[in-house]
């Protein structure tokens, strides 16, 4: 929206270029700029959202609070609000005349819940959406005159739940230009097979179903290896244990600004998840020329041409897994010739920019009929 002159005011917890006393114990450095006289930070709020995630619908209703008694002095003509955390902005929105848009980067909020008590119980454990988050979604639905999301699987699963089509916004995600490598490194095909999963290793994300692939595959241990970026949840602890061998490397968290360096290492990645909206790693490791396999409910289908620039795999199939990896290892040419399919078709319509340029449409459009 900057890009395009039209950011007014962006809300938000924490900016490292406007909060410059927190800028310096926090890690991260956000290369994304916004001028800061368009930022509204709520610091007082940041810690306890980190510190205390149990209490997420807490904090977020009063972080909606605050934007909704922000959002009184505004003059601007479109809202713009996170899923679950909107309801009072919304209300206040609407009373201004204001456009309302409300971002949800996961399936409907009760899809999620049916799919992932379904997945949980497979695990011998419970899991259940607060009711409060449900009931605040559903009614920021209903309020909302659109309703953006990133993906089919996720545009799909609000039309199940009779959410009508004309209410929903498709905008796939994108990569960030610090993933676009130059060109796809050739001495792949010759380095030692490397099999990368990028993420947070959760039960949604169906580590389970690629733990189970790797144990099938056709290929001698010594010839491959498999990357695992991103922090052990507790939960999945158990399984790793069970299934892991000694050509696993754990690299736990990487700065989102150095992950390039490894990804451009790897042969293949794997998203296999069982719930997501479009996990931002899949572009983020197609623009480094990284071959991925995928399944639908990860949203990747949006940026996939299956056989083309990656693979699509159905849910829980850890055979379909492990034989798309043992095709692409097998098949050298096959797997170079998908990275650099995957590496251009990032740069040709999913960066960053390109995402932008679609919501400035999309708002121009819903605007002015």
């Amino acid at each position: 929206m900057e890009r395009f002159n039209a950011l007014d005011r962006f809300y938000t917890t924490y900016a490292y270029q406007k909060n410059d006393l927190l800028a310096k114990i926090v890690k991260r450095v956000d290369k994304e700029q916004i001028p800061s006289d368009r930022i509204s930070t709520n610091t007082l709020l940041a810690f306890p959202m980190k510190l205390f995630p149990g209490a997420a619908y807490r904090w977020n209703d009063l972080f909606d609070r605050w934007v909704a008694q922000k959002l009184k002095g505004s003059s601007g003509k479109v809202f713009i609000g996170w899923s679950g955390m909107s309801l009072h902005a919304l209300r206040v929105a609407r009373d201004k005349n204001m456009l309302t848009i409300l971002e949800r980067g996961s399936s409907h909020i009760q899809y999620q819940d049916e799919v992932l008590r379904e997945e949980y119980s497979r695990y011998g454990k419970t899991f259940s959406v607060d009711h409060r988050v449900i009931a605040k979604e559903l009614e920021e639905y209903s309020l909302a005159d659109y309703i953006a999301v990133p993906s089919n699987f996720v545009r799909n699963s609000f039309i199940e739940k009779g959410v009508s089509e004309s209410k929903l916004i498709l905008n796939p995600y994108g990569a960030s230009k610090a993933f676009h490598a130059s060109k796809v490194r050739k001495d792949r095909k010759n380095s030692k097979f490397t099999i990368v999963y990028l993420g947070s290793l959760t039960i949604r994300k169906g580590l389970r179903y690629l733990f189970e692939a790797i144990d099938i595959l056709d290929i001698p241990h010594s010839d491959y290896e498999v990357w695992f970026i991103g922090s052990v949840s507790a939960e999945v602890q158990p399984l790793v244990e069970k299934y892991k061998k000694e050509n696993w490397v754990f690299f736990g968290h990487i700065n989102h600004y150095e992950l390039r360096d490894h990804l451009e290492k790897c042969h293949v990645g794997i998203q296999p998840s069982v719930e997501e909206g479009l996990s931002m790693v899949i572009p983020q490791m197609m623009a480094s020329g990284v071959t991925m396999i995928v399944t639908p409910n990860s949203g990747g289908e949006n940026i996939i041409n299956d056989g083309v620039n990656g693979l699509v795999v159905p849910i829980r199939t850890p055979g379909a897994i492990a034989s798309g990896i043992n095709r692409l290892y097998t098949n050298r040419t096959l797997l170079q010739q998908m990275g650099e399919n995957a590496a251009a078709s990032i740069k040709e319509g999913f960066t960053w920019n390109d995402y932008g340029d679609r919501y400035w449409a999309n708002i121009k459009r819903v605007l002015h009929g």
